[in-house]
């Protein structure tokens, strides 16, 4: 991945790292996860339902897909999420989202002391990942990635349209829970593969639920990515 193309947003991930290894203490952070990412709330994320939200942002071309970390963590792993190409079911490229000093399943987060009316850091392991995409135009789709350690966005996912009525649409799976070492699939960006008459696409929304339909998606679409998910020691 061409890493000056890519705008990173440092949260608290550098934070973490060397507040860790100054003996930050660990205290599990117990505010709600829309305090969490709204601290301020800028965002009036109180007031809103995410339905019509989430209605609103996709008439603008964005969707939003949030992945819950499962089993949650209770020790420092190594996090990374990796973007892989396909092109008539063989992988051409693979690529690590996060950069190596971005790569930490931990956080930090302040809690203000009322007595010494001073901030106090404390360290929490990450409990989701979120995926933000937007369609550049008919053949860009740009993506942001992120947890409450940071972010990383402008990703670009480049379609290969070669024919008229074909089209791209997204899929997630639901059965995410990470096994240690092995890629977990989270999303699948693909085109739709002609039948002989019709352009076709799996119907099933959820990839987890129908693995025959994921099967023949995958086997059949000519060109696609999948998002995983790679938690390692």
């Amino acid at each position: 991945m061409n890493m000056n193309k890519v705008l990173i947003t440092f949260v608290f991930t550098l934070i973490s790292i060397s507040a860790i290894s100054q003996n930050t203490h660990y205290r599990k952070d117990d505010r709600p996860q829309n305090v969490k990412e709204d601290s301020h709330n800028q965002y009036q994320s109180d007031r809103f339902g995410e339905v019509k939200i989430l209605k609103a942002l996709e008439m603008v071309g964005v969707r939003i897909f949030d992945f819950p970390i499962s089993p949650a963590f209770e020790k420092e792993y190594k996090f990374s999420v990796c973007l892989n190409e396909y092109v008539e079911g063989e992988e051409i490229k693979s690529d690590d989202i996060f950069p190596s000093f971005f790569s930490k399943n931990v956080y930090t987060y302040s809690v203000k002391d009322t007595i010494e009316q001073k901030d106090v850091w404390y360290f929490d392991y990450i409990p989701q990942l979120t995926i933000f995409t937007k369609k550049d135009n008919d053949t860009t789709e740009i993506l942001r990635v992120g947890h409450l350690g940071g972010e990383i966005s402008g990703i670009k996912l480049h379609t290969k349209k070669m024919r008229d009525g074909q089209f791209y649409n997204w899929r997630s799976y639901s059965k995410i829970d990470w096994t240690l070492n092995e890629e977990v699939p989270l999303l699948v960006y693909a085109s739709s593969y002609h039948d002989g008459k019709f352009e076709r696409f799996c119907g099933e929304v959820d990839l987890s639920k129908d693995e025959e339909a994921t099967k023949e998606l995958l086997e059949k679409s000519p060109h696609y990515y999948i998002i995983t998910l790679k938690v390692s020691e």
